[in-house]
């Protein structure tokens, strides 16, 4: 009778350890803003910088687009104290065949912005940003990406600030709907 017991306590008890990993490893009923947003929308809209500025924004660098394959044209933008970067091709299937691994290498947590590596280093400057720890020195700042996702539509890709991933997400599908509204 004791073994029996003891297997039926063994088995509760692994029994309530699976319940609670599953609990844990369980998706959140509020997914998170990637989910919903797609990253690349096909459309033959073409869009161009005033587009940008019909809906508030400040274009603030027009950057030269020498070394930049198949873009138009590439400008800084500033629009709710946020800073955007607006990349134009000629079509959408040109920013997507030529501008994805471009815009890939200098987005998210391994993004490349300080260095050799860097693919276009017109503007570099301006996609980076200086983290450091407090009470640190300003020479030991650590440059992470200031753009942290990007969404292509139709023939423009927009690169998009946010202190997280999903935050930058939502931040370009916001302004997106508002060009997408002019």
């Amino acid at each position: 009778m004791r073994s029996l017991n003891k297997n039926f306590l063994t088995l509760v008890g692994i029994a309530v350890l699976f319940a609670v990993v599953a609990a844990a490893c369980g998706t959140d009923s509020g997914e998170s803003a990637e989910a919903d947003v797609a990253r690349i929308v096909a459309s033959d809209r073409i869009y161009t910088s005033d587009d940008l500025v019909a809906v508030g924004a400040k274009l603030v660098k027009d950057y030269d687009v020498e070394d930049l394959p198949g873009a138009v044209s590439v400008w800084k933008a500033v629009f709710n104290k946020l800073d955007y970067e607006a990349r134009f091709y000629e079509t959408h299937e040109a920013a997507v065949a030529q501008g994805t691994i471009y815009a890939e290498s200098v987005t998210g947590e391994d993004a490349i912005v300080t260095g050799d590596d860097v693919m276009w280093e017109e503007g570099e400057r301006d996609r980076r940003k200086c983290s450091r720890a407090a009470s640190t020195p300003h020479s030991s700042c650590t440059y992470s990406a200031r753009y942290l996702e990007y969404v292509i539509r139709g023939n423009m890709i927009l690169f998009c600030e946010g202190n997280e991933p999903s935050e930058a997400l939502a931040n370009c599908e916001k302004f997106m709907a508002l060009t997408e509204a002019t």
